[in-house]
């Protein structure tokens, strides 16, 4: 591959914006427990030699530590004494605005009550943040404000709507709560309440339980509210953003699988709304080839680019092999700290441009064409999915 090329290429894409359509919140002041916690899926998190002495280690090594003022590949020592220094604020500021990204697409539903407000994180960032709605959150905050199954059917849809108001689109973790392979039909009304009954009901029973969490919210498991909560947001036309692929302990991988869900994107075809799957990693191929044959499906592959730091070029080229090249979006997945926002943006544009270099030299693409899909990946997709401006013209 042409150095003259890929050089060509990388200039051209570090100078593009980036709209990063699934983000989560920072926390206001980390510290290096929760840093390590937040450059891992483990729970709990390995010590930092581990989570440093990774693909993800290495590439936070080289691409954040020049940002604190450190030579590349500073030690881990050295760069958690770097953050000490310089301050949770001043790292947040240096690295997110270093990753040139003009809009944050937030999912609110990931332990808010540890995060920085939205608008903290848009002054930070330099950057404007827009909320997506995690549809699980919404119903178990219904649910537990309701006295019966009956009364949390008849709320849901107003809360829904409530939530739809200011909101680009909505998540489900659908992959963490009940797997993929969901029943395409929609719900009836009768199977909504029966099963809103049978949620109340166990919920009811494990607070009158002596059991330690039984102040807790309710967890929603239950596959025909979720599946209810899909097709109420693809109905009315908005974006359905899927968690598919790896991710935490709690998952279980092979029901985390795009292609659990065919049956159920095929049924939804004709709504008017477009599903994202989020990640997708170890089924990049698969979630490609949703987006190839459905053409309101789309994907990303966020959380992977972080993690596999210098291995990232395998699953932006995998991204790449079936799915219309319009279907393809970038996000950070980025949840807690910036060092995670950095590392996907940097390592996105380094992947893309090298994968994208390979097939202008390899096979002859024209590096004016190579520039334009990077430029779709990079906002102009996003833009076409959620049928908004993020980026100012």
């Amino acid at each position: 591959m042409g150095a003259d090329t890929v050089q060509h290429l990388a200039e051209a894409m570090e100078r593009m914006p980036l709209v990063d359509h699934h983000v989560h919140g920072m926390l206001p002041d980390p510290s290096e427990a929760d840093l390590l916690a937040a450059l891992t899926q483990a729970e709990p998190p390995p010590k930092s030699a581990h989570v440093f002495d990774s693909a993800q280690g290495f590439a936070l090594r080289r691409h954040c530590a020049p940002l604190l003022g450190l030579p590349p590949f500073a030690s881990p020592d050295d760069y958690l004494a770097a953050r000490r220094t310089l301050g949770s604020d001043e790292v947040a500021r240096r690295l997110l605005r270093a990753s040139g990204i003009a809009a944050y697409l937030v999912d609110d539903g990931h332990r808010p009550d540890l995060l920085m407000a939205d608008e903290r994180m848009a002054r930070l960032a330099g950057a404007p943040t827009h909320r997506v709605a995690r549809l699980e959150t919404i119903a178990e905050a219904v649910l537990a404000q309701s006295a019966s199954g009956a009364e949390f059917a008849e709320r849901l849809e107003p809360a829904l709507e409530a939530a739809a108001a200011d909101a680009v689109g909505f998540k489900t973790v659908a992959a963490h709560r009940c797997g993929l392979d969901l029943d395409p039909s929609k719900p009836t009304a009768i199977e909504l309440r029966s099963a809103a009954d049978a949620w109340f009901a166990e919920t009811a029973g494990h607070a009158a339980s002596a059991h330690p969490a039984a102040s807790a919210r309710p967890r929603l498991t239950d596959p025909t509210i979720i599946r209810h909560l899909v097709w109420w947001t693809l109905e009315r036309g908005a974006v359905l953003q899927v968690h598919a692929g790896f991710g935490d302990a709690d998952l279980v991988l092979e029901r985390a699988n795009p292609a659990r869900m065919q049956a159920l994107v095929a049924a939804t075809a004709g709504t008017g709304g477009r599903i994202a799957f989020l990640h997708c990693y170890p089924y990049v191929r698969e979630a490609g080839w949703l987006a190839h044959v459905f053409p309101h499906v789309f994907l990303d592959v966020g959380l992977a680019v972080g993690f596999l730091g210098a291995n990232a070029d395998s699953v932006v080229r995998d991204a790449l092999d079936l799915a219309p090249f319009s279907r393809v979006l970038f996000s950070t997945d980025a949840w807690g700290v910036p060092e995670r926002v950095l590392l996907g943006a940097r390592l996105w544009r380094d992947a893309a441009a090298r994968v994208l270099g390979g097939h202008v030299e390899d096979h002859g693409w024209p590096i004016d064409e190579a520039i334009r899909v990077a430029e779709g990946i990079a906002w102009r997709n996003a833009e076409a999915v959620y049928v908004r401006a993020f980026v100012e013209a």
